[in-house]
């Protein structure tokens, strides 16, 4: 009987596994757009998405990323000669097949502000896609 019992279990639990192994992971995408600014144009900025380097986004740019759902904190760093700062983080919910818009502010502190899609169109509009947001490592 309780070989039967433990045998039932061991079977689900596997079952439960494999379920949970080839779930597709659902995404949601995020837009950072970068669109004018006369300030610290020749510069481009760091792009962070939980502490992890995305983008180095220049000036009239967006970058778009993929990342799973639920809650990511974003900020940007700005990579001028005179000032390294960070902007506060920005804590963010990512659902499941929507869009995220994140807009570049740079006045005396930087900072990421979201954004109603409407908005981020018409600024999507002004700005071109970064293609390839990293450097790619040079090989020998």
């Amino acid at each position: 009987m309780k070989l039967k019992i433990l045998t039932g279990l061991l079977i689900a639990a596997a079952t439960s596994f494999v379920f949970t192994a080839f779930q597709s992971q659902e995404n949601g995408q995020v837009y950072f757009i970068r669109s004018t600014n006369s300030v610290g144009s020749m510069v481009a900025y760091k792009v962070y998405i939980d502490d992890i380097l995305v983008c180095n986004l220049k000036n009239k740019r967006y970058s778009s990323h993929s990342i799973a759902a639920g809650e990511h904190t974003v900020s940007v760093r700005n990579t001028g000669i005179s000032s390294h700062t960070k902007s506060r983080p920005l804590k963010i919910n990512v659902a499941a097949d929507k869009n995220n818009y994140l807009i570049v502010v740079n006045g005396p502190n930087i900072y990421l502000q979201e954004s109603v899609e409407s908005s981020a169109q018409e600024l999507l509009k002004k700005v071109a896609a970064t293609k390839e947001c990293l450097p790619s490592k040079k090989k020998k």
